[in-house]
C-alpha cells in the first residue's frame, strides 16, 4: 500500500510498505518521492528503503505514536 504522507507546493512524499511474499514476516519500507515541476512529472524517485521484521514495524508504530503523543 503506497500513502502520500506529506504534500508541499509540487512536491509529494509517499511510503509503501509491502509484505515480501518469499521472507515471511519481513516487509519492505520505501519512501519517495514526486516532483510536478521535474523533467518527468509523473516519475516517482525511490528515497530510502529498509526491510523489517513483522516485530520491527510494531516497534517503529509504537515510536511514532509516542512521539505524537508527546507532541500533543
Amino acid at each position: 500500500m503506497k500513502t502520500t504522507i506529506t504534500t508541499a507546493g509540487d512536491f509529494v512524499r509517499a511510503v509503501e510498505v509491502e509484505a515480501i511474499a518469499a521472507v515471511p514476516g519481513s516487509f519492505r519500507v520505501q519512501f519517495s518521492s514526486q516532483l510536478s515541476s521535474a523533467r518527468n512529472p509523473e516519475e516517482w524517485q525511490n528515497n530510502f528503503a529498509l526491510i523489517l521484521r513483522e516485530e520491527d514495524l510494531e516497534t517503529l508504530r509504537d515510536v511514532l505514536s509516542a512521539a505524537l503523543t508527546v507532541s500533543a
